[in-house]
C-alpha cells in the first residue's frame, strides 16, 4: 500500500473510532433531556394546573349566571307600562361581576346573509346596531353555552369563542316586555392569558409525549448526518494532506533509485516547504556534491595512471640518453681523417643528436615533474593580492584584474597555485597570434564558501572537439607542446579540492574558471594529514602517501 492510502486509511480510522461511542453518547443524552422534561410528574402538575384553571373558569361563568339571575328577579314582575325599569338597571353597584346592559326593541336585526354578522347567533343580531355592543364583540365569534346552573326562566348565555365575554340574553314575550336585554360581563384577562399559556403547555407537552421517539431520531440523525459530511470532508482532506506528504516521498525514492543506477544529473523541483522542503533541497546538494566528488576521483585515477605512466617514459628515456650522447661524442672525437666533407657532416650530425637529446631531456624533466605529487603546503593568504604579484611579471601584456579593494582569503598553497597561474600566462601568450597584443581579463568573486577566478584571453580560442580534452595528459593543439602544463594545473587544482573548466568560442578566445574552497581541501580538515586519501571503485586504488612521493621521486 501506497504511503498517501496508509494515511488516509490511518485518517479515516481516526475520525471513526469516536463515531460509535459519540453517537450512543449523543442518542443518551437526548433521552435523558427528553425523560427529564417528559415525566409523570411534570404531567401531573400540568393535569392539575388544567383542572384549577377549568374550575376558576366555571366559578367566573356560574358567578356570572348568578348575578345575571339577580338582576332579572325583579324584572320579571314588570309590566310593560312599568317605570321602575330605569330605576333597577341604573343600580349598577348590585351587578356585581356584570359590567353593563343593552336594550333593544323586539325583532328586527340585520338579515343574517350579510357575511359581517355570520358568527353572530340570530337572536343577537338585533343588537348590532349599538355601537357598544359592536364595540365589545369586535369581529370575535360568539357562541351559546349550556348554562352551569338552574338559572331564571327566560335567559340564554353566550361568550365569545375566547371565553373573554359572558353575554346573558333575556328576551320576555312582547306582550310581557316589549324590550329584549343583554347583560354583558368579562372575565379577568390576565386569567384568561395564563390560562391559554398553561393549554398550550399541556398540548405541547401531550404532543412531545407521543413524538418522542421521533423527535429523538429527529435530532440523531441530523447528528449522523453532520458528521458523515465533516468525515468526507476530513477523509478528503486526509487524501490532500497524503498527496502533498507522500509526492515529494514518492519523488524522493524515486530519485535515490535513480541515482544509484548512475544518474547524477538528477535533480529534484521543490514544490513545497518546510521539513519536506528542505529535504529535497538537501538531496539536492548531496547528489551535487557526489557528482563533484565523482568527477574528482575519476579525475585523480586518470591523473594517477598518467603520472605512473610519465614516470616509467621518464625512467625508460632518461637511461639511454647519457650514453647516446657519450657514443655521439666518441665518435666524432675518434675520427682522424682529413676528410673536410666527412668531418662537416659528422659534426652537423653530432649537432643535431645533442639537440635531440636535449629536447628528450627536456621531455624527462616535464614528465618527472608532472609524476611528481606535488606536496602542498597550506597556509591562508590573499588571492587577490597573489593574481596581481603574477600579472606584474608579464608587463608585454595588456592585464586587467577585477577584484574589490577588500583582501579575498583563502587557504591554499601559495606556491602551487602560483604555478598554475603562470602556466595559465604562458599558455595564454603563446597562443596570440603575432602583431597583436595579449589582453587578459582576470575577475575574481567570493560565492558562499568557495573564491573563483576567471582568467579569460583574447586568442585564437579552442575548438570544440578540443575542448573536453584539453586537461588530459599529453594532449596539446601547440606545435611543440609537451601537452603537460594544463594536465598539471588540473591536478593542483584536484588536490586543492577545488576544480577548472574551460569556455571557449573559436576567434572569441577562451576563459579558464578555477573554483578554490575558502578552507582548504577537505583533508586538510582532519588532523595530521597532508595529503588526501581517497579510493575509487575502480582498479586504481588513489591512497597518496609520502611513500608514493618518494617513488615518484626515484
Amino acid at each position: 500500500m501506497s504511503l498517501r492510502y496508509r494515511l488516509a486509511a490511518m485518517c479515516l480510522i481516526m475520525a471513526l473510532l469516536p463515531a460509535i461511542p459519540l453517537a450512543l453518547l449523543v442518542n443518551n443524552l437526548l433521552q435523558k433531556s427528553f425523560d427529564i422534561g417528559l415525566n409523570e410528574t411534570v404531567s401531573g402538575a400540568l393535569e392539575s394546573a388544567v383542572v384549577v384553571t377549568r374550575g376558576r373558569l366555571k366559578q367566573f361563568q356560574l358567578g356570572f349566571e348568578k348575578e345575571a339571575g339577580a338582576v332579572l328577579s325583579p324584572l320579571s314582575t314588570l309590566r310593560a307600562d312599568s317605570t321602575r325599569l330605569a330605576s333597577l338597571l341604573s343600580d349598577r353597584a348590585a351587578f356585581g361581576s356584570i359590567e353593563g346592559f343593552i336594550l333593544s326593541p323586539q325583532g328586527g336585526g340585520p338579515a343574517p346573509e350579510d357575511p359581517a354578522f355570520r358568527e353572530i347567533p340570530p337572536p343577537l343580531r338585533g343588537f348590532l346596531s349599538h355601537p357598544s355592543f359592536v364595540d365589545k364583540i369586535n369581529n370575535r365569534s360568539v357562541i351559546k353555552r349550556v348554562p352551569l346552573a338552574n338559572g331564571s326562566p327566560g335567559l340564554t348565555f353566550y361568550e365569545t369563542e375566547d371565553r373573554a365575554l359572558q353575554l346573558a340574553l333575556w328576551a320576555p314575550p312582547p306582550t310581557t316586555f316589549p324590550q329584549r336585554l343583554l347583560l354583558y360581563g368579562p372575565i379577568d384577562p390576565e386569567f384568561l392569558i395564563h390560562a391559554r399559556n398553561l393549554l398550550s403547555g399541556r398540548q405541547l407537552f401531550a404532543q412531545l409525549r407521543l413524538e418522542q421517539e421521533i423527535l429523538g431520531k429527529s435530532f440523531f440523525y441530523p447528528f449522523i448526518i453532520i458528521y458523515g459530511i465533516i468525515l468526507l470532508l476530513s477523509l478528503s482532506l486526509a487524501f490532500f494532506m497524503a498527496e502533498r506528504l507522500g509526492a515529494p516521498i514518492r519523488d524522493l525514492v524515486w530519485a535515490t533509485n535513480a541515482v544509484a543506477e548512475g544518474d547524477w544529473q538528477l535533480h529534484l523541483k521543490r514544490k513545497t516547504g518546510g521539513e519536506i522542503g528542505r529535504l529535497i533541497a538537501g538531496f539536492n546538494q548531496m547528489v551535487g556534491r557526489l557528482d563533484a566528488q565523482r568527477h574528482r576521483l575519476i579525475d585523480m585515477e586518470k591523473m594517477a595512471s598518467w603520472r605512473e605512466m610519465a614516470r616509467h617514459l621518464a625512467h625508460e628515456i632518461k637511461n639511454p640518453i647519457l650514453p647516446i650522447r657519450l657514443t655521439v661524442q666518441e665518435m666524432k672525437d675518434q675520427y682522424t681523417g682529413e676528410n673536410p666533407d666527412y668531418r662537416e657532416l659528422l659534426s652537423e650530425s653530432v649537432r643535431i643528436v645533442d639537440d635531440e637529446l636535449n629536447h628528450l631531456q627536456k621531455l624527462v624533466r616535464e614528465f618527472s615533474s608532472f609524476a611528481k605529487m606535488p606536496g602542498l603546503s597550506l597556509s591562508a593568504g590573499d588571492i587577490n593580492k597573489l593574481v596581481r604579484d603574477v600579472s606584474k611579471l608579464y608587463p608585454q601584456a595588456e592585464i586587467t584584474v577585477h577584484a574589490g579593494a577588500q583582501p579575498l582569503e583563502a587557504v591554499f598553497d601559495p606556491d602551487q597555485i602560483r604555478r598554475v597561474l603562470v602556466n595559465l600566462f604562458d599558455n595564454s601568450l603563446s597562443v596570440v597570434p603575432g602583431g597583436r597584443k595579449a589582453a587578459i581579463d582576470i575577475a575574481l568573486a567570493e560565492r558562499e564558501d568557495r573564491v573563483t577566478i576567471n582568467f579569460s584571453d583574447n586568442g585564437p580560442g579552442i575548438p570544440l572537439s578540443s575542448v573536453s580534452r584539453i586537461f588530459d595528459p599529453y594532449y596539446t593543439t601547440r606545435r611543440g607542446g609537451t601537452g603537460l602544463g594544463l594536465a598539471l594545473v588540473k591536478n593542483i587544482m584536484l588536490l586543492h579540492g577545488g576544480s577548472i573548466e574551460v569556455e571557449s568560442k573559436v576567434d572569441e578566445g577562451a576563459t579558464f574558471i578555477i573554483s578554490l574552497p575558502r578552507n582548504g581541501p577537505e583533508w586538510n580538515k582532519q588532523p595530521d594529514s597532508r595529503y588526501p586519501a581517497a579510493t575509487c571503485s575502480g582498479e586504481h586504488d588513489l591512497a597518496y602517501n609520502k611513500h608514493e612521493i618518494n617513488d615518484f621521486n626515484t
